[in-house]
């Protein structure tokens, strides 16, 4: 292990749990991420940007390059843990061919920004001891540039991106550019430093200073050439034989319980002064969804899994979730949760600390909804004549005697109950295309339901006929007209062209007289000032949502529903009864009965009131 590994590790994994859901609201997409290349490679592509102004800030020795190497490996390392959450739920993503060589570039950066502080540091006090630790350090961020190189090959190397049949390639010459400068930069530090030997005062040290149990450490420090020992007390007490050589010590050490310990170098009667240091347990993260959507009235799973600061799974230990206790088994847990009634819950998941591991809650979201209610209907025939019976066969889950309605297009045409089966049969006055379908208005066990729609076509035989006979009594009587013109221009000399024009201005106007009212004409007119009415509405309540909750982003309804659910629950019922009706009318372009419309225009008011 570097026996200057960065010291910040551990304060990095305790705010990256803390802010990981900060970090991605503010920069990433996980819905884009998962379904999109171009996406993908343009985030990847700006955080090698970022990697580019830290490396110069380190080269500037802008102190700024802590905090924005922590942010990178923040960045990268909640977006790897969402690609394994992913994978867990069967779900694939861009990002994970391409994540491994980034994160681990991120992570390496992270130890370069403690590596570079801890140089820095050194170089500044300024006397034997520090400017020997100096060169050391030197060394090892040498060591560390050299390996960061090699995961730009890496990143170089993905090829699994595309665009059409383009691969996308990470251009990463601006990043070597750069190490190869910062690397020039210490090399040149470690030449001027020269040769120096660390005092033989009596010091002890270690790195990372603020370890986890289990976590491998370096204890090091100055002394006198020879044999000397650390002396560790606290929850265990602990003698270790060390050799200095060059006035200089270190060694490998790892803590087996928590708490504070003091530790010294005895050398030869002399001891040095006394260092404390506090081994934390080791923190833990709780995966799983944010938000779980769940039908009532059935058992439903909430799985999950509890990991360490290392990302493995925690073997055994305790969940809490509401007024039960879950064993882990091999680091995961299943809830089992039920409802009988539509509820949105607000959870808290906490993992147990345990003497080795710290505890961790995570808070979740669960809503209860009715189902609906499958209803399918069919019949044999699609096209019949008017006035003859067509035979509409249904079915549903038979679960109860349930209410029902039959429509034919936007009319209702008979309330009945079934207990899962039914017959019913329709006569059609006239011809023209129609859409028939059963709906539900809701129970407490199912939501507002609708049937697949059949489309029926209805024929008018009879009219058939008669335009048949009709056609041909004209075709008749125009042949006895043309016989009787020509005669009329054989007797009388009548120029052609003049019988020409008369004969087109009498077909012209017989064209322009209708030969059906213009009823249909009107109900369109109607439909049409209907539709925009609910549009006008819709959009009304729609822009005082948005306003409201401060979305700045374009959403469709349905997204708008999806997301007051969550903010909301008390009007998003309503708003989803009127997300149907607005779809009904204006993707739909559906009739709207006057119950519908007065319905829609109540609960427009309710919302409003709400808001």
């Amino acid at each position: 292990m570097n026996p200057f590994k960065s010291k910040i590790l551990f304060i990095v994994f305790i705010i990256s749990f803390l802010s990981f859901s900060v970090v991605t609201a503010e920069s990433m997409n996980l819905e884009d991420l998962k379904s999109d290349d171009t996406y993908v490679y343009s985030y990847f592509n700006a955080i090698l940007d970022d990697y580019d102004t830290t490396i110069n800030d380190m080269i500037q020795n802008n102190i700024s390059y802590v905090n924005e190497s922590k942010l990178l490996f923040e960045k990268t390392a909640y977006l790897n843990s969402e690609i394994s959450i992913y994978e867990e739920y069967g779900m694939n993503t861009p990002a994970k061919t391409v994540i491994t060589p980034f994160y681990n570039f991120s992570k390496n950066l992270e130890d370069l920004s403690g590596l570079c502080q801890e140089f820095n540091k050194n170089i500044e006090l300024n006397t034997s001891s520090s400017k020997y630790f100096s060169k050391i350090i030197g060394s090892n961020i040498i060591e560390k540039i050299n390996l960061m190189k090699s995961n730009l090959q890496d990143i170089n190397d993905l090829s699994e991106l595309k665009k059409d049949e383009k691969t996308l390639t990470f251009d990463t010459s601006n990043i070597e550019k750069s190490l190869d400068y910062l690397e020039l930069k210490f090399t040149k530090h470690i030449e001027n430093i020269g040769n120096v030997t660390p005092s033989s005062n009596l010091t002890v040290l270690i790195s990372p200073e603020n370890p986890l149990i289990y976590e491998n450490t370096t204890i090091y420090g100055t002394g006198l050439t020879g044999n000397g020992k650390i002396v560790i007390t606290g929850p265990e007490n602990i003698t270790e034989n060390i050799v200095l050589k060059n006035n200089h010590y270190s060694t490998d050490y790892s803590f087996n319980k928590s708490g504070i310990y003091t530790l010294k170098l005895t050398q030869y009667g002399r001891e040095s002064e006394a260092i404390e240091v506090n081994i934390s347990k080791i923190p833990t993260k709780i995966i799983s969804e944010n938000y779980f959507e769940f039908l009532v009235l059935k058992e439903n799973n909430i799985l999950g899994k509890v990991i360490d600061f290392y990302g493995n799974p925690i073997t055994s230990g305790e969940i809490f979730f509401e007024n039960k206790t879950l064993n882990l088994k091999n680091g995961t847990f299943t809830i089992y949760t039920y409802s009988d009634y539509e509820k949105m819950n607000n959870c808290t998941l906490k993992f147990v600390e345990t003497e080795k591991y710290l505890s961790s809650e995570k808070n979740i979201e669960i809503n209860f909804s009715k189902p609906i209610l499958n209803i399918q209907i069919y019949s044999e025939i699609g096209k019949i004549d008017k006035n003859e019976p067509l035979m509409i066969t249904g079915t549903f889950e038979k679960v109860q005697d349930l209410n029902l309605n039959l429509w034919v297009d936007n009319t209702s045409l008979e309330n009945f109950n079934s207990n899962g089966t039914f017959k019913k049969e329709i006569l059609f006055e006239r011809p023209g295309n129609y859409e028939v379908f059963v709906t539900f208005d809701g129970n407490d066990y199912y939501d507002l339901s609708k049937s697949n729609v059949l489309m029926i076509n209805v024929t008018d035989k009879d009219n058939d006929l008669n335009l048949l006979a009709t056609s041909i009594y004209k075709a008749v009587e125009v042949n006895w007209k043309i016989l009787i013109l020509i005669i009329a221009i054989l007797a009388f000399g009548i120029k052609f062209s003049d019988i020409l024009n008369i004969f087109k201005n009498k077909t012209q106007e017989t064209a322009s007289k209708p030969e059906f009212n213009n009823s249909l004409p009107e109900r369109s007119e109607k439909s049409t000032v209907v539709e925009k009415t609910v549009v006008l509405e819709y959009q009304e309540l729609y822009n005082k949502i948005m306003k409201k909750y401060n979305i700045n982003v374009e959403f469709t309804p349905n997204e708008l529903l999806k997301y007051l659910k969550k903010i909301n629950p008390k009007i998003y019922y309503d708003l989803k009864i009127i997300t149907k009706i607005h779809e009904k009318a204006v993707y739909g372009k559906e009739k709207l009965d006057n119950n519908t419309l007065k319905q829609f225009h109540d609960l427009i008011k309710r919302v409003l009131e709400n808001l």
